[in-house]
Protein backbone atom coordinates (compact mmCIF):
# COMPACT_ATOMS: atom_id res chain seq x y z
CA UNK A 1 0.00 0.00 0.00
CA UNK A 2 2.77 2.58 0.57
CA UNK A 3 4.23 1.67 -2.77
CA UNK A 4 0.68 2.58 -4.66
CA UNK A 5 0.18 5.75 -2.61
CA UNK A 6 3.75 6.97 -3.76
CA UNK A 7 2.83 6.44 -7.20
CA UNK A 8 -0.36 8.16 -6.69
CA UNK A 9 1.44 11.11 -5.29
CA UNK A 10 4.30 10.85 -7.95
CA UNK A 11 1.85 10.36 -10.35
CA UNK A 12 0.05 13.73 -9.17
CA UNK A 13 3.29 16.03 -8.67
CA UNK A 14 3.77 15.52 -12.09
CA UNK A 15 0.35 15.65 -13.69
CA UNK A 16 -1.17 19.91 -14.72
CA UNK A 17 -2.19 21.78 -11.68
CA UNK A 18 -5.44 21.23 -12.48
CA UNK A 19 -4.91 17.58 -11.50
CA UNK A 20 -2.74 18.54 -8.37
CA UNK A 21 -3.20 15.98 -5.08
CA UNK A 22 -6.68 17.84 -3.28
CA UNK A 23 -8.10 15.16 -1.16
CA UNK A 24 -11.42 15.32 1.04
CA UNK A 25 -10.97 14.34 4.91
CA UNK A 26 -13.91 12.92 6.59
CA UNK A 27 -14.07 12.07 10.24
CA UNK A 28 -17.41 10.56 11.76
CA UNK A 29 -18.48 8.98 15.21
CA UNK A 30 -22.00 5.57 15.08
CA UNK A 31 -23.02 4.41 17.34
CA UNK A 32 -25.40 0.66 16.99
CA UNK A 33 -27.86 -0.45 20.31
CA UNK A 34 -28.71 -4.24 19.97
CA UNK A 35 -31.09 -6.31 21.89
CA UNK A 36 -29.04 -7.03 25.47
CA UNK A 37 -28.63 -10.78 24.24
CA UNK A 38 -25.92 -9.61 21.48
CA UNK A 39 -22.41 -9.01 22.69
CA UNK A 40 -21.76 -5.65 23.23
CA UNK A 41 -24.81 -4.85 22.65
CA UNK A 42 -24.12 -1.15 22.79
CA UNK A 43 -21.34 -0.72 19.82
CA UNK A 44 -19.48 2.63 19.43
CA UNK A 45 -16.53 3.70 16.82
CA UNK A 46 -15.33 6.08 15.00
CA UNK A 47 -14.14 6.19 11.36
CA UNK A 48 -11.70 8.72 9.18
CA UNK A 49 -10.74 8.56 5.62
CA UNK A 50 -9.37 10.84 2.50
CA UNK A 51 -10.83 10.60 -0.51
CA UNK A 52 -9.21 12.27 -3.46
CA UNK A 53 -9.70 11.63 -7.30
CA UNK A 54 -8.87 13.30 -10.84
CA UNK A 55 -8.30 11.93 -14.39
CA UNK A 56 -5.64 10.25 -13.55
CA UNK A 57 -5.97 9.14 -9.94
CA UNK A 58 -8.66 7.87 -7.79
CA UNK A 59 -8.21 7.54 -3.98
CA UNK A 60 -10.28 6.41 -1.09
CA UNK A 61 -9.04 5.43 2.78
CA UNK A 62 -11.13 4.52 5.39
CA UNK A 63 -10.52 3.69 8.97
CA UNK A 64 -13.03 2.28 11.23
CA UNK A 65 -11.74 2.12 15.21
CA UNK A 66 -13.85 0.58 17.84
CA UNK A 67 -13.72 2.82 20.94
CA UNK A 68 -13.16 -0.08 23.04
CA UNK A 69 -11.75 -2.52 21.07
CA UNK A 70 -8.56 -2.55 19.07
CA UNK A 71 -8.62 -5.41 17.41
CA UNK A 72 -12.38 -4.83 15.93
CA UNK A 73 -10.52 -2.10 13.95
CA UNK A 74 -10.06 -2.54 10.33
CA UNK A 75 -8.81 -0.74 7.29
CA UNK A 76 -10.67 -0.50 3.72
CA UNK A 77 -10.21 0.70 0.53
CA UNK A 78 -12.60 0.70 -2.65
CA UNK A 79 -10.57 2.45 -5.25
CA UNK A 80 -6.83 3.15 -4.81
CA UNK A 81 -5.42 3.17 -8.27
CA UNK A 82 -3.40 5.20 -11.05
CA UNK A 83 -4.13 5.35 -14.57
CA UNK A 84 -0.67 5.89 -16.94
CA UNK A 85 -2.60 5.70 -19.92
CA UNK A 86 -5.67 7.14 -20.68
CA UNK A 87 -7.85 8.46 -23.63
CA UNK A 88 -11.69 8.15 -24.84
CA UNK A 89 -10.93 4.31 -25.88
CA UNK A 90 -8.13 2.65 -24.50
CA UNK A 91 -7.38 2.97 -20.14
CA UNK A 92 -4.26 1.02 -18.51
CA UNK A 93 -4.49 1.46 -14.80
CA UNK A 94 -2.77 0.11 -11.56
CA UNK A 95 -3.48 -0.63 -8.19
CA UNK A 96 -7.25 -1.45 -6.52
CA UNK A 97 -9.90 -0.17 -8.68
CA UNK A 98 -13.72 -1.16 -8.95
CA UNK A 99 -15.58 -2.70 -11.48
CA UNK A 100 -18.73 -3.90 -12.20
CA UNK A 101 -18.34 -7.70 -13.07
CA UNK A 102 -21.95 -8.60 -12.14
CA UNK A 103 -25.11 -6.77 -11.76
CA UNK A 104 -26.13 -10.09 -9.48
CA UNK A 105 -23.10 -9.62 -7.23
CA UNK A 106 -23.95 -6.44 -6.73
CA UNK A 107 -27.86 -6.69 -6.28
CA UNK A 108 -27.26 -9.72 -3.45
CA UNK A 109 -23.82 -9.02 -2.08
CA UNK A 110 -22.03 -12.28 -2.37
CA UNK A 111 -19.02 -10.95 -2.85
CA UNK A 112 -18.00 -13.99 -5.68
CA UNK A 113 -16.16 -11.40 -8.18
CA UNK A 114 -15.37 -8.44 -5.70
CA UNK A 115 -14.03 -8.80 -2.15
CA UNK A 116 -16.46 -7.50 0.22
CA UNK A 117 -16.04 -4.84 2.90
CA UNK A 118 -18.37 -6.77 5.55
CA UNK A 119 -17.26 -4.73 8.78
CA UNK A 120 -20.81 -4.85 9.41
CA UNK A 121 -22.64 -7.53 7.82
CA UNK A 122 -25.74 -6.24 7.34
CA UNK A 123 -24.35 -2.81 5.37
CA UNK A 124 -21.74 -4.75 3.28
CA UNK A 125 -20.57 -3.51 -0.13
CA UNK A 126 -18.05 -4.61 -2.40
CA UNK A 127 -13.93 -3.28 -2.66
CA UNK A 128 -12.12 -3.14 -5.66
CA UNK A 129 -9.31 -6.11 -6.87
CA UNK A 130 -5.74 -5.47 -6.96
CA UNK A 131 -3.67 -5.83 -9.59
CA UNK A 132 -3.59 -4.18 -13.43
CA UNK A 133 -6.46 -3.47 -15.27
CA UNK A 134 -7.30 -2.51 -19.20
CA UNK A 135 -10.40 -1.18 -20.58
CA UNK A 136 -11.27 -0.69 -24.13
CA UNK A 137 -14.05 0.77 -25.79
CA UNK A 138 -15.87 1.86 -28.86
CA UNK A 139 -19.50 2.71 -29.58
CA UNK A 140 -20.58 -0.53 -30.07
CA UNK A 141 -19.30 -2.19 -26.47
CA UNK A 142 -16.39 -1.66 -23.60
CA UNK A 143 -14.25 -4.62 -22.70
CA UNK A 144 -12.37 -4.84 -19.24
CA UNK A 145 -9.75 -6.97 -18.38
CA UNK A 146 -7.78 -7.58 -15.58
CA UNK A 147 -4.90 -9.61 -14.14
CA UNK A 148 -3.13 -10.22 -10.83
CA UNK A 149 -0.94 -12.04 -8.43
CA UNK A 150 -1.85 -10.17 -5.34
CA UNK A 151 -5.09 -11.43 -3.37
CA UNK A 152 -6.68 -9.24 -0.51
CA UNK A 153 -9.23 -10.85 1.42
CA UNK A 154 -12.60 -9.11 2.20
CA UNK A 155 -13.04 -7.46 5.65
CA UNK A 156 -15.16 -9.37 8.36
CA UNK A 157 -16.06 -8.61 11.72
CA UNK A 158 -13.02 -10.32 13.66
CA UNK A 159 -13.65 -13.35 15.64
CA UNK A 160 -11.08 -13.37 17.91
CA UNK A 161 -9.06 -16.54 19.74
CA UNK A 162 -7.44 -15.63 22.81
CA UNK A 163 -6.52 -18.20 25.69
CA UNK A 164 -8.35 -21.01 23.25
CA UNK A 165 -11.18 -18.94 24.14
CA UNK A 166 -13.76 -17.19 21.49
CA UNK A 167 -13.56 -13.47 22.72
CA UNK A 168 -16.24 -11.02 21.24
CA UNK A 169 -15.17 -7.36 20.17
CA UNK A 170 -17.89 -6.70 17.25
CA UNK A 171 -21.49 -7.52 17.67
CA UNK A 172 -21.52 -9.00 14.34
CA UNK A 173 -18.71 -11.69 15.28
CA UNK A 174 -21.61 -14.64 15.51
CA UNK A 175 -19.37 -17.13 13.24
CA UNK A 176 -17.94 -18.66 16.60
CA UNK A 177 -18.17 -22.36 17.96
CA UNK A 178 -19.95 -23.74 21.28
CA UNK A 179 -17.77 -23.33 24.47
CA UNK A 180 -18.52 -26.83 25.99
CA UNK A 181 -19.08 -30.36 24.50
CA UNK A 182 -21.03 -33.37 25.96
CA UNK A 183 -18.22 -36.25 26.17
CA UNK A 184 -19.17 -39.43 28.83
CA UNK A 185 -22.42 -37.80 29.49
CA UNK A 186 -20.78 -34.79 31.07
CA UNK A 187 -20.07 -31.10 29.36
CA UNK A 188 -16.33 -30.95 28.32
CA UNK A 189 -14.90 -27.59 27.67
CA UNK A 190 -14.04 -26.95 24.07
CA UNK A 191 -10.47 -24.75 23.50
CA UNK A 192 -9.92 -23.71 20.00
CA UNK A 193 -6.59 -22.73 18.29
CA UNK A 194 -5.98 -21.39 14.80
CA UNK A 195 -4.11 -22.38 12.39
CA UNK A 196 -3.06 -19.43 10.20
CA UNK A 197 -1.14 -20.23 6.85
CA UNK A 198 1.49 -18.12 5.64
CA UNK A 199 0.90 -14.76 4.54
CA UNK A 200 2.62 -15.33 1.47
CA UNK A 201 0.37 -17.75 0.26
CA UNK A 202 -2.76 -16.60 1.30
CA UNK A 203 -1.89 -13.23 -0.45
CA UNK A 204 0.23 -14.18 -3.73
CA UNK A 205 -2.39 -16.02 -5.66
CA UNK A 206 -3.09 -15.75 -9.49
CA UNK A 207 -6.41 -13.73 -10.56
CA UNK A 208 -7.56 -13.02 -13.99
CA UNK A 209 -11.30 -11.67 -15.13
CA UNK A 210 -12.45 -9.41 -18.20
CA UNK A 211 -16.43 -8.80 -18.87
CA UNK A 212 -17.47 -7.57 -22.63
CA UNK A 213 -20.60 -5.43 -22.19
CA UNK A 214 -23.01 -3.80 -24.87
CA UNK A 215 -23.23 0.25 -25.50
CA UNK A 216 -25.97 2.90 -25.83
CA UNK A 217 -25.73 2.02 -29.54
CA UNK A 218 -28.10 -1.35 -28.86
CA UNK A 219 -30.58 0.71 -26.90
CA UNK A 220 -32.65 -0.06 -25.32
CA UNK A 221 -31.35 -3.24 -25.27
CA UNK A 222 -28.54 -4.29 -23.01
CA UNK A 223 -26.03 -7.31 -23.16
CA UNK A 224 -23.14 -8.61 -20.87
CA UNK A 225 -21.01 -11.67 -20.43
CA UNK A 226 -18.13 -11.61 -17.51
CA UNK A 227 -15.12 -14.48 -16.65
CA UNK A 228 -13.08 -14.64 -13.20
CA UNK A 229 -10.53 -17.27 -12.27
CA UNK A 230 -9.98 -15.73 -8.82
CA UNK A 231 -9.42 -16.79 -5.38
CA UNK A 232 -12.48 -17.02 -3.29
CA UNK A 233 -12.49 -13.88 -1.36
CA UNK A 234 -13.17 -15.61 2.16
CA UNK A 235 -11.92 -18.55 4.21
CA UNK A 236 -14.15 -22.01 4.30
CA UNK A 237 -12.88 -23.60 7.95
CA UNK A 238 -11.59 -27.17 8.22
CA UNK A 239 -11.95 -28.92 11.74
CA UNK A 240 -9.75 -31.02 13.68
CA UNK A 241 -10.57 -32.18 17.43
CA UNK A 242 -8.31 -34.08 19.35
CA UNK A 243 -8.66 -35.35 23.26
CA UNK A 244 -6.16 -33.16 26.61
CA UNK A 245 -4.75 -36.00 28.75
CA UNK A 246 -6.05 -35.89 31.39
CA UNK A 247 -9.62 -35.67 29.69
CA UNK A 248 -10.38 -31.86 31.17
CA UNK A 249 -10.28 -30.12 27.63
CA UNK A 250 -11.12 -30.87 23.76
CA UNK A 251 -8.52 -29.32 21.51
CA UNK A 252 -10.34 -27.92 18.31
CA UNK A 253 -7.49 -27.30 15.38
CA UNK A 254 -9.57 -24.43 13.26
CA UNK A 255 -7.91 -24.05 9.51
CA UNK A 256 -8.63 -21.85 6.79
CA UNK A 257 -8.99 -23.33 3.87
CA UNK A 258 -7.33 -21.22 0.71
CA UNK A 259 -9.69 -22.06 -2.23
CA UNK A 260 -10.03 -20.54 -5.89
CA UNK A 261 -13.14 -20.66 -8.14
CA UNK A 262 -14.15 -19.81 -11.74
CA UNK A 263 -17.05 -17.53 -12.31
CA UNK A 264 -18.99 -17.14 -15.59
CA UNK A 265 -21.69 -14.51 -15.36
CA UNK A 266 -24.15 -13.43 -18.31
CA UNK A 267 -26.53 -10.63 -18.13
CA UNK A 268 -29.84 -9.12 -20.71
CA UNK A 269 -32.03 -6.28 -19.31
CA UNK A 270 -34.29 -4.05 -21.77
CA UNK A 271 -34.86 -0.42 -21.03
CA UNK A 272 -38.85 0.59 -21.76
CA UNK A 273 -38.29 4.26 -20.51
CA UNK A 274 -36.51 6.62 -18.11
CA UNK A 275 -37.98 4.77 -15.01
CA UNK A 276 -39.02 1.58 -16.54
CA UNK A 277 -36.20 -1.43 -16.90
CA UNK A 278 -36.14 -4.52 -16.35
CA UNK A 279 -33.57 -7.61 -17.00
CA UNK A 280 -31.91 -11.11 -15.79
CA UNK A 281 -28.74 -12.49 -14.35
CA UNK A 282 -27.34 -15.82 -14.16
CA UNK A 283 -24.08 -16.54 -12.24
CA UNK A 284 -22.06 -20.29 -12.33
CA UNK A 285 -19.88 -20.21 -9.00
CA UNK A 286 -17.65 -23.67 -9.38
CA UNK A 287 -14.69 -24.41 -7.06
CA UNK A 288 -12.06 -25.24 -9.07
CA UNK A 289 -8.94 -25.91 -6.38
CA UNK A 290 -9.64 -27.82 -3.83
CA UNK A 291 -6.69 -28.62 -1.25
CA UNK A 292 -6.16 -31.71 0.13
CA UNK A 293 -7.40 -32.09 3.51
CA UNK A 294 -6.58 -35.06 6.36
CA UNK A 295 -8.92 -37.47 7.23
CA UNK A 296 -9.00 -36.55 10.24
CA UNK A 297 -10.60 -32.82 9.22
CA UNK A 298 -14.19 -32.01 9.37
CA UNK A 299 -15.07 -29.39 6.50
CA UNK A 300 -17.64 -29.05 4.17
CA UNK A 301 -17.97 -30.71 0.80
CA UNK A 302 -17.88 -27.76 -1.75
CA UNK A 303 -18.99 -27.56 -5.12
CA UNK A 304 -20.91 -25.50 -8.11
CA UNK A 305 -23.46 -22.99 -7.50
CA UNK A 306 -26.00 -21.66 -9.81
CA UNK A 307 -27.34 -18.24 -9.42
CA UNK A 308 -30.41 -17.11 -11.29
CA UNK A 309 -31.96 -13.49 -10.60
CA UNK A 310 -34.96 -11.64 -12.19
CA UNK A 311 -35.12 -7.59 -11.59
CA UNK A 312 -37.19 -4.56 -12.36
CA UNK A 313 -36.92 -1.28 -11.44
CA UNK A 314 -39.49 1.39 -11.41
CA UNK A 315 -38.82 4.73 -10.62
CA UNK A 316 -38.02 4.57 -6.88
CA UNK A 317 -38.64 0.50 -6.57
CA UNK A 318 -36.64 -2.05 -7.51
CA UNK A 319 -37.79 -5.74 -6.88
CA UNK A 320 -35.33 -8.84 -7.55
CA UNK A 321 -35.56 -12.25 -6.77
CA UNK A 322 -32.23 -15.00 -6.16
CA UNK A 323 -32.58 -18.59 -6.71
CA UNK A 324 -29.83 -20.60 -6.02
CA UNK A 325 -28.86 -24.04 -6.55
CA UNK A 326 -25.64 -26.29 -5.54
CA UNK A 327 -22.39 -25.19 -3.85
CA UNK A 328 -22.46 -27.26 -0.96
CA UNK A 329 -23.30 -30.66 0.33
CA UNK A 330 -23.01 -32.53 4.22
CA UNK A 331 -19.90 -32.27 5.53
CA UNK A 332 -17.16 -35.27 5.27
CA UNK A 333 -14.54 -36.04 8.28
CA UNK A 334 -15.04 -37.77 11.81
CA UNK A 335 -17.10 -35.24 13.45
CA UNK A 336 -19.68 -34.74 9.96
CA UNK A 337 -23.51 -34.81 10.83
CA UNK A 338 -25.90 -36.01 7.73
CA UNK A 339 -28.56 -33.89 8.73
CA UNK A 340 -26.82 -30.02 9.30
CA UNK A 341 -23.22 -28.41 8.31
CA UNK A 342 -20.67 -27.62 11.38
CA UNK A 343 -19.96 -24.21 9.49
CA UNK A 344 -22.19 -21.34 8.20
CA UNK A 345 -21.99 -21.78 3.88
CA UNK A 346 -21.62 -18.73 1.86
CA UNK A 347 -24.84 -19.29 0.11
CA UNK A 348 -26.36 -16.64 1.67
CA UNK A 349 -29.43 -17.09 0.23
CA UNK A 350 -31.72 -20.09 -1.74
CA UNK A 351 -35.07 -18.56 -2.33
CA UNK A 352 -35.35 -14.80 -1.41
CA UNK A 353 -37.11 -11.68 -2.77
CA UNK A 354 -36.33 -8.37 -2.18
CA UNK A 355 -37.71 -4.63 -2.60
CA UNK A 356 -35.99 -1.79 -2.40
CA UNK A 357 -37.31 1.88 -1.97
CA UNK A 358 -34.78 4.59 -2.43
CA UNK A 359 -35.85 8.44 -2.00
CA UNK A 360 -33.76 11.43 -1.78
CA UNK A 361 -32.93 10.71 1.78
CA UNK A 362 -34.37 7.75 2.97
CA UNK A 363 -33.47 3.91 1.79
CA UNK A 364 -35.46 0.98 2.72
CA UNK A 365 -34.95 -3.00 1.95
CA UNK A 366 -37.81 -5.47 2.87
CA UNK A 367 -36.23 -9.37 2.12
CA UNK A 368 -37.91 -12.78 2.30
CA UNK A 369 -36.00 -15.75 2.44
CA UNK A 370 -38.55 -18.43 1.63
CA UNK A 371 -36.21 -21.09 2.50
CA UNK A 372 -36.04 -20.60 6.09
CA UNK A 373 -39.00 -18.16 6.40
CA UNK A 374 -36.98 -15.14 7.30
CA UNK A 375 -37.11 -11.83 6.92
CA UNK A 376 -34.72 -8.36 7.05
CA UNK A 377 -36.06 -4.83 7.15
CA UNK A 378 -33.88 -2.35 6.62
CA UNK A 379 -34.61 1.18 6.75
CA UNK A 380 -31.42 4.19 6.59
CA UNK A 381 -32.24 8.05 6.73
CA UNK A 382 -29.14 10.01 5.41
CA UNK A 383 -29.85 14.08 6.03
CA UNK A 384 -26.76 16.82 4.50
CA UNK A 385 -27.52 19.53 7.09
CA UNK A 386 -24.90 21.44 4.95
CA UNK A 387 -21.66 20.44 2.62
CA UNK A 388 -19.71 19.26 5.33
CA UNK A 389 -22.06 17.76 8.10
CA UNK A 390 -25.00 14.65 7.49
CA UNK A 391 -26.22 12.70 10.10
CA UNK A 392 -27.96 8.93 9.59
CA UNK A 393 -30.19 7.31 11.03
CA UNK A 394 -30.78 3.63 10.68
CA UNK A 395 -32.71 0.54 11.86
CA UNK A 396 -33.06 -3.11 10.84
CA UNK A 397 -35.21 -5.83 11.95
CA UNK A 398 -34.59 -9.74 11.48
CA UNK A 399 -36.29 -12.90 12.20
CA UNK A 400 -35.67 -16.63 11.17
CA UNK A 401 -37.97 -19.93 11.40
CA UNK A 402 -34.68 -22.16 10.50
CA UNK A 403 -31.57 -21.93 10.83
CA UNK A 404 -30.30 -23.30 7.62
CA UNK A 405 -32.13 -24.34 4.20
CA UNK A 406 -32.93 -28.20 3.86
CA UNK A 407 -30.37 -28.36 1.12
CA UNK A 408 -28.25 -26.09 2.95
CA UNK A 409 -26.90 -22.97 2.99
CA UNK A 410 -29.30 -19.76 3.96
CA UNK A 411 -27.91 -19.42 7.35
CA UNK A 412 -27.14 -15.64 6.64
CA UNK A 413 -30.02 -13.90 8.02
CA UNK A 414 -30.45 -17.02 10.93
CA UNK A 415 -27.16 -16.25 12.37
CA UNK A 416 -27.83 -12.84 12.89
CA UNK A 417 -31.53 -12.92 13.65
CA UNK A 418 -30.71 -11.53 17.05
CA UNK A 419 -29.35 -8.44 16.03
CA UNK A 420 -32.39 -6.39 15.94
CA UNK A 421 -30.41 -2.55 16.13
CA UNK A 422 -30.67 1.17 15.73
CA UNK A 423 -27.97 3.12 13.95
CA UNK A 424 -27.15 6.52 15.07
CA UNK A 425 -24.10 8.19 13.57
CA UNK A 426 -22.36 11.96 12.23
CA UNK A 427 -19.82 12.75 9.52
CA UNK A 428 -17.82 15.77 9.21
CA UNK A 429 -15.99 16.91 5.60
CA UNK A 430 -12.80 18.91 5.88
Amino acid sequence: MKILLSILLIGSGLSESAHAFSPDFHFGVESDFSRPVVTPSTFSFFKTGIDASSENYQLDLELKMSFEHSKANALSSKNAFYQFIGDETFKLSLGRKWTNWSQLDENWGLGAFNALDSWDRLRSFSQGLTGLFMSVENEFVHFDFFASYLMLPEITPNVVIENNRFEFYHPQSVSAGPQTFELLNRPTPLGYNLRIPEISSILLRPSVAFSLETKKHYAPFFAKISYGYLPLNYFPMALQASLAIPIDEIVVDLRPRLLSHNLYNAEVAYEWNPGLIGGLSLTVDQIVSEEFIPADYTTAQLGTTTYFSPWIKIEIFKISHLYSQGGISTDIGPYANSSHNLFSSRILYRNATQLQISLSEITAKLLHEFSIEANWIAIDWKHQWNKKLSTTLGADILSAEAPAASNGGAEFISDLRALDRIRLGVNYVF
